[in-house]
Parts: C-alpha cells; sequence; structure tokens
C-alpha cells in the first residue's frame, strides 16, 4: 500500500487539530450491482499524511484515487464524516483505443478531532 514511505509530512504536522482519520474504500465496476467490500485504513497522528492508492486495474495507465483534497475540504469545514465516490483518473488502452478507466472507489472518511 502506498500509504508508508520517507519523506512525507506526519498526519499531525499536516493536521495538528486532528488525532486520527479512517478511510474505508471499496472499489468496484462502474454501474455494479455488487455490494461494495470495504478495506479500512487508519491514519494515526505519526502516519504519513498520503491519502492516495493506485489503480489496481491491469493495464491502467496514470490511475489512481486521490483522497488527498477531499479530506482537506472535509478538515477545512471543520465536518467528521463524508460518504460518497470517486472514479480512477487513468486511462486503459492505447493510441485511439484509450478510454477512462471505469473502476471507482466507493469510501467513507472518518476525521477524528481533539477534543
Amino acid at each position: 500500500m502506498p500509504f508508508t514511505g520517507t519523506g512525507y509530512r506526519k498526519l499531525s504536522e499536516l493536521y495538528p487539530n486532528i488525532t486520527s482519520i479512517r478511510l474505508f474504500v471499496a472499489f468496484e465496476e462502474a454501474n455494479a450491482e455488487a455490494e461494495p467490500n470495504y478495506q479500512q485504513i487508519i491514519f494515526t497522528a505519526n502516519s504519513a499524511a498520503v491519502f492516495r492508492l493506485d489503480c489496481s486495474r491491469e493495464g491502467c495507465a496514470d490511475g489512481g484515487f486521490d483522497y488527498a483534497p477531499l479530506i482537506d475540504d472535509l478538515v477545512q469545514r471543520g465536518e467528521e464524516r463524508e460518504h460518497s465516490k470517486i472514479a480512477c483518473e487513468g486511462r486503459l488502452g492505447s493510441g485511439e483505443e484509450r478510454r477512462r478507466c471505469s473502476l471507482q472507489s466507493e469510501f467513507r472518511i472518518i476525521v477524528h478531532y481533539h477534543q
């Protein structure tokens, strides 16, 4: 998972008023009928504040899901929860056959603030 590494700011440095962020994500095809199966990622004060996941679809170029602007907006509004979907930013195929990746992420963000 791309949420670890050196050179990144810690969550506590980026958002000093937050104790943790829980990100629940599920990936699905656009217009899929299946119920999403959520994975939970927990960011604590000492976690790297990197909120992007690469696309898992084989052949997806430059794909992924960037939750950073969504988290930042939620924190700027002082709210605790968000539930929505975002689409992969990547492309499949090559040349004139290139098309947008149809993988979507249904997500839930829960922010825990210092009391």
